[in-house]
Parts: structure tokens; C-alpha cells; sequence
């Protein structure tokens, strides 16, 4: 099994804005991470700051088998910026899944997996969720969007959900419920 983990890049904007401290956080990261590794899942991520790169930390730490790390190899439009975007958070990658461009990487990182599991909600979040609807209808994509409620100030707007369909959930057992 795969499993994508998205999440925004800033920590401190989830414990601003949502409900869930810092320590409440990184506990419900640690706990999802050692279900993974209990289910021998891979787990794919952007190698960036935040979210992607403390969970990848985790579940390395804790034993994961493997952590996929999606690249954008060619970007026309943002490549100069790659180096510093996710240079310093490549070291927790085993392998490398290469795309043309930043906005492949948004348009496919939450549907490489079996599942997503979402920490937070960020701009750039939103657009991995939102180009879901694509890879789901036209694609035959059925990845499952997993959204710790917690972790975002709200659920998502209904005109969104429509397309998506998210699962939200407050714990690590309503999220083996779903996995195993």
C-alpha cells in the first residue's frame, strides 16, 4: 500500500488556526506514522519543510520501509527555486519519483497513493486536494482523501467535497479503520 501525506509547510499555522497544539500534532503524526510502518505501507511526500518532511522523519525513525519522494525534475517556471524549495529535506527520501513541473506535483501527489492523509490546510494544499477531481473523474484515480479534522479550522467548502469526497477523522484508530 501507498500512502501520500500532504500538510502544510508552516507548523505553527495549524496550531493557529486549528485545533490541535504543536505537541498534539507531532503525537497524532508519530501514532499515524507507526501505523503505517505496523502496515508496511510506503509513503510518498513533496521533500519540503513542514508536514511532509517532520512525518517522513517519523516514520523513518520509526522504521518505514520506504519514503517516495515526488520531484519536480524540469520546471520552466519555478525551477531555479527548486534547490532551495526542497534541497535541504531531500535526505529523507529513498527514492525519487521525478514529474516535469511544480504543478505536476500539485496536480498528482494526492493520487499516487492508495490513500492521502491530509495535516493541515495551506494554499498549496488546497491545490493537491482540489486537483484531485481530475486524476478521480478522468483518470480512474480512487485514492482516498483521509483529512484529520483537527488539523484545519474547518472542513471544506461543499462545491469541493462534491468532487473530492474527503473523510475526515479524528483519531489514529478511526484511520486504521479505514487502512486495515
Amino acid at each position: 500500500m501507498k500512502v501520500s501525506i500532504i500538510g502544510t509547510g508552516d507548523l505553527d499555522t495549524i496550531s493557529k488556526y486549528a485545533k490541535v497544539s504543536l505537541k498534539e500534532l507531532n503525537k497524532l503524526m508519530k501514532n499515524t506514522a507507526k501505523l503505517l510502518v505496523s502496515i508496511d505501507a510506503e509513503v510518498i511526500i513533496l521533500p519540503a519543510r513542514g508536514v511532509p518532511y517532520e512525518f517522513a522523519k517519523l516514520y523513518r525513525k520509526l522504521g518505514g520501509r520506504k519514503v517516495i519522494g515526488i520531484i519536480p525534475a524540469r520546471c520552466p517556471f519555478y525551477g531555479k527555486y527548486t534547490p532551495q524549495i526542497i534541497g535541504p529535506f531531500m535526505d529523507v527520501i529513498d527514492e525519487r519519483f521525478e514529474v516535469d513541473s511544480w504543478y505536476d506535483v500539485n496536480g498528482n501527489i494526492a493520487t499516487l497513493g492508495d490513500y492521502t492523509i491530509c495535516f493541515g490546510l495551506s494554499a498549496g494544499v488546497m491545490g493537491e486536494i482540489s486537483l484531485m477531481k481530475y486524476n478521480l473523474k478522468y483518470r480512474g484515480s480512487r485514492t482516498k482523501l483521509v483529512i484529520f479534522e483537527q488539523t484545519i479550522s474547518k472542513k471544506l467548502q461543499k462545491e469541493v467535497e462534491v468532487d473530492i469526497k474527503p473523510v475526515y477523522i479524528s483519531s489514529v484508530n478511526q484511520l486504521k479503520k479505514i487502512l486495515v
